[in-house]
């Protein structure tokens, strides 16, 4: 999947004005102070998109992280008062967890314990706009399911 943006560090394998997802979102990593990774995975924590992109430490811990936001927002979503959520963000002891759905997408931003936090959530339409490709891809070949 590709996305046009206009990029100038596009990396080396991209075609000028034409630039991965993956490679955006890298970008977005080294731009970004105190933003670690960006992960993409499906609603069951399967990975689809991550930058860096490395390979993963825990796979189940992750999966874990995914599991626990979508109940968590399917939970909440049961008090009609508050609304849809649009992101959680957790503050642990050693870093900062914002996770977004982006159905039938998640996005999970992982980011230093000092981050700043009004520059994560800014990022997040930015994100989802480069993955509009990506979302409408993956909801065709799962819409049979």
């Amino acid at each position: 999947l590709h996305l046009r943006i206009t990029c100038p560090a596009a990396g080396a394998m991209a075609m000028p004005g034409i630039v991965t997802v993956q490679t955006a979102l890298n970008q977005l990593c080294r731009q970004t102070e105190g933003l670690q990774s960006i992960t993409v995975t499906d609603r069951d924590g399967i990975v689809v998109l991550r930058a860096p992109d490395s390979v993963i430490d825990d796979p189940k811990a992750e999966q874990i992280l995914t599991t626990i936001f979508s109940l968590t927002t399917e939970q909440t979503s049961k008090i009609e008062e508050l609304g849809q959520a649009n992101f959680i963000m957790t503050m642990y002891d050693n870093c900062i967890c914002l996770q977004a759905n982006h159905l039938p997408l998640v996005i999970r931003m992982m980011a230093e314990k000092n981050a700043n936090v009004g520059a994560l959530t800014e990022l997040l339409p930015h994100v989802k706009a480069m993955l509009g490709p990506t979302k409408n891809a993956i909801t065709r070949e799962t819409a049979s399911y």
